[in-house]
């Protein structure tokens, strides 16, 4: 195939922008009004996506060379039939394959940036591209043949490279903008649903809900569930910021203490560690905070339950590794109700190689997929927003707290 000229770049992206809109346009207005604009926006993002081409060094074993008859054109000072353009004659044909990943489709594409010279014809498929040469044997016969061949595939190669990175550098620019345009559809669709309901409280009409429809488009990528239900409340149900601030300041305060007098606590374990600043929590909330306390899906290390029932909630974890990170975060968003936004992941960490700790610990937090924000707030604490899997469509506040209790300090 003729690569990079089947079809404008531009006209691809701006076909992905329309279907964009279409996407949002086919939320209800419940799904619209009951899950956060980032978190349908990041779900937008990881739909339209355009995974960009890398191509990789050549694949050697797959390298053939075959015995065929080969095109040896006519030059016209010497042709003898005018209608003859080519004799054939004994030669080889080669072909050297070279592995990508990406978009297919790219390949077809031609970028706001290209070659007016054109490109060299590629073989293509879903894993390899491939370079076909035909030689005659009195060619090969060449001593620097060989050399020879394989700097006509290295400047092909290149060829093929330049017009990816055009195709990509595009394609970079597009996917960029994607939650951005998302977001700013999202807030229009958003502002009239708003509308709409104002329309109907002052009318006193009911608003009558749709079905979600029940088939969904498969994609490569994670998409997080979103709620299909919009249920308007007078009031939040969730404790408030301040209260939030207070708690984590008594954890840190609490922490804090452990750090600076580490032996004091080195015969405790997980459970006793907790139970301390269990007593820390309710000198400040009067007996308000309990452990073991049954909520949701099994009973939580922490947990601050205010009078409209939210929840501040915390699991306590001995440090094991990274491997468990994820794991921890998946049993503390089974402990939440739908009023349970706020949170926290606190580790007793008993390594000589803390710092280290740290840094694998935000590492870790930056590749989960549940992880929509982190903020480094110290080295040993992170503020972290999940998309909860309990709750769909809600994204939870996490403060990740990493308290070193090593005794060799």
């Amino acid at each position: 195939m003729k690569p990079f000229r089947d079809m404008d770049l531009s006209a691809v992206i701006a076909e992905q922008k329309r279907k964009i809109k279409i996407k949002v346009e086919g939320y209800t207005n419940d799904e619209i009004m009951a899950n956060d604009i980032d978190l349908l926006a990041d779900n937008i993002y990881s739909e339209f996506f355009i995974d960009p081409i890398t191509i990789y060094e050549e694949e050697v074993r797959k390298r053939s060379i075959q015995q065929a008859k080969v095109k040896k054109w006519i030059h016209p000072f010497v042709k003898i039939d005018p209608n003859r353009e080519y004799v054939e004659v004994d030669g080889i044909v080669m072909k050297f394959y070279f592995r990508y990943n990406g978009e297919r489709d790219l390949f077809k594409c031609q970028a706001s940036t290209f070659s007016v010279s054109g490109y060299p014809e590629i073989g293509l498929d879903s894993d390899f591209i491939s370079f076909t040469y035909q030689k005659t044997l009195q060619e090969m016969e060449n001593e620097n043949a060989k050399d020879n061949l394989l700097k006509e595939v290295e400047k092909d190669l290149k060829s093929i490279r330049d017009g990816i990175g055009y195709a990509n550098r595009d394609i970079a620019n597009y996917n960029d903008s994607i939650r951005g345009f998302a977001k700013t559809c999202i807030e229009e669709r958003k502002k009239k649903v708003q509308s709409f309901f104002e329309l109907t409280k002052l009318f006193e009409v009911p608003i009558e809900k749709t079905e979600y429809a029940k088939e969904c488009i498969n994609v490569k990528r994670t998409i997080v569930p979103i709620a299909h239900e919009y249920k308007k409340r007078e009031k939040e149900y969730c404790i408030s910021e301040k209260d939030y601030q207070d708690i984590l300041y008594a954890i840190k305060h609490t922490g804090s203490t452990f750090e600076r007098t580490p032996n004091s606590y080195r015969a405790m374990g997980e459970e006793d560690l907790r139970n301390v600043l269990l007593a820390s929590l309710n000198s400040a909330y009067k007996g308000d905070a309990v452990g073991e306390a049954f909520r949701n899906k099994g009973k939580t290390d922490i947990c601050i339950e205010r009078e409209n029932r939210a929840a501040f909630v915390a699991e306590c974890k001995m440090w094991t590794g990274a491997k468990d990170i994820e794991k921890a975060i998946k049993q503390l968003d089974g402990y939440l109700t739908w009023r349970d936004s706020k949170t926290a992941l606190i580790y007793f960490v008993r390594r000589k190689d803390f710092i280290k700790v740290c840094n694998t610990v935000e590492k870790t937090l930056k590749e989960l997929t549940m992880i929509r924000q982190i903020t480094s707030v110290d080295k040993n604490e992170f503020c972290c927003e999940f998309a909860s899997e309990n709750a769909v469509g809600q994204l939870i506040s996490m403060r990740v707290f990493l308290f070193n209790m090593d005794t060799d300090n």
